[in-house]
């Protein structure tokens, strides 16, 4: 049975692919802490897979189209966060790092997304909140907001490499926690996201020439060589989150905190590095959805499982209610997601559920990411294996993941398989319903020519 109210520690990178860990199978990496933290369940989906809808649904558990439904939109005001929740049961709150649902309404033209000042009303509801909105410059990162004690903190830049420094924050702010009154903290860094930089003593352990691409690559000289410079750094990044992981367990086991705390590692989306031919995120492809989900006591060691199978379908408005599930807590009637935290040895049932609800709304044409995001789809993705997108208007991708995990036959306008596309577009069309989503799906009537 899981320890009553345990403190709570998420650690959210952005861009880290679930396929991207040693533990995964990846030969490129050695991820000794989060390989510690895998049981049988090690990823999840980000079902939105782009930051600010992400993020959005994570702290609402609302679906995008109704929450942030493009990069840079701002999260709706009075909406409650999972911060409110926990503080609502008696739980200390502070987030540390990438906020990024601010949005550019309350960015200047000439202010940098890092200098944006985020108004405390903006600050999700948190007891102490330091970070920013958004920066893609690790060794150039500022932070503001305010201590536990509501003073405020004036904008500073962070020492060196923003992972260290970030994590530096959440340590201190442990060395500072007492067994008298539960915690709920948030960690959120910017790597492994691009640009693709590291400690040297973590960059050096990678070359180029030594990168071992995904099977999907594409063959095309300029994709071959951009990711494997690409993943060099990338790899370096996540090696250097390992190695920062294992620093909030070291401290959590000298505070002695260790005992009564849980710690839940995912990302926000990943990255398709070639896959596909393709760069960047925002695709329905497993690269770009599929992240790691990992669930750990304050040892770092997973959580053990009651199931024999696993809860891979647990989306981004899932994530909130699994993890109020493993401290007792119930989630509120705004929230959407499911909560998966029976599987972790809690009492509460297990959420008979089929498939999960994949979707870019806005895809975001002011920000100029035309190579990752061109059009709005939506997509399911089920529990025996099957996945389908569509784009408006028309069948875009399907692949029966159990024969062709790397997804090399799309099958969407394949007629031999229209039986199963009709069911695929049957879940989608219930999914597009039971979440008051407005997208129109395309006709797929068969024709038949005899």
């Amino acid at each position: 049975m899981p320890i009553k109210q345990p403190n709570i520690i998420w650690i959210l990178s952005d861009q880290h692919r679930a396929q991207a860990l040693s533990c995964a199978g990846d030969p490129n990496l050695s991820t000794p802490t989060l390989d510690r933290m895998k049981g049988a369940a090690c990823s999840g989906i980000g079902g939105s897979p782009v930051c600010s809808p992400f993020r959005g649904s994570l702290l609402t558990s609302i679906y995008p189209h109704h929450c942030i439904p493009g990069h840079d939109d701002p999260l709706p005001q009075n909406v409650p966060t999972i911060a409110h929740t926990f503080k609502g049961a008696g739980y200390h709150t502070a987030y540390f790092g990438k906020w990024h649902v601010d949005g550019a309404l309350y960015r200047n033209a000439d202010t940098r997304p890092t200098h944006q000042f985020v108004a405390p009303e903006r600050r999700g509801g948190f007891d102490c909140w330091i970070g920013y909105e958004n920066n893609n410059a690790q060794y150039d990162c500022w932070v503001h907001g305010h201590d536990t004690s509501g003073d405020p903190v004036d904008l500073y830049k962070l020492p060196s490499y923003e992972t260290d420094d970030l994590t530096d924050l959440l340590i201190n702010h442990l060395k500072n926690q007492t067994s008298e009154q539960p915690f709920f903290a948030v960690l959120a860094v910017q790597p492994p996201h691009s640009p693709y930089v590291a400690p040297e003593a973590f960059t050096k352990r990678h070359t180029p020439e030594e990168i071992q691409l995904r099977p999907n690559v594409s063959l095309v000289d300029r994709i071959q060589d951009r990711s494997k410079k690409d993943l060099a750094g990338y790899y370096a990044m996540i090696e250097n989150l390992d190695h920062n992981t294992q620093r909030v367990f070291d401290t959590l086991k000298t505070t002695h905190l260790a005992d009564n705390t849980q710690v839940i590692y995912f990302s926000d989306h990943g990255d398709m590095h070639g896959s596909q031919g393709r760069i960047l995120k925002c695709a329905p492809w497993e690269e770009s959805i599929r992240i790691p989900f990992l669930v750990s006591d304050g040892h770092g060691k997973a959580l053990p499982q009651i199931q024999t199978t696993t809860p891979d379908l647990i989306n981004h408005v899932d994530i909130g209610p699994t993890t109020l599930g493993l401290c007792g807590i119930d989630a509120p009637d705004t929230f959407q997601g499911a909560d998966y935290s029976g599987y972790f040895g809690t009492n509460r049932p297990i959420p008979q559920i089929d498939s999960a609800y994949l979707q870019i709304v806005d895809p975001g044409y002011r920000c100029g990411f035309a190579s990752d995001r061109e059009r709005p789809w939506r997509g399911v993705i089920t529990n025996d294996g099957w996945k389908y997108a569509i784009l408006e208007g028309q069948p875009w991708l399907m692949y029966n993941l159990n024969e062709d995990p790397y997804e090399t036959a799309n099958l969407a306008l394949d007629g031999q398989f229209r039986n199963d596309r009709q069911r695929l577009q049957d879940l989608l069309a219930d999914w597009i319903t039971r979440t008051d989503d407005t997208f129109q799906l395309p006709d797929i009537t068969w024709v038949s020519r005899a």
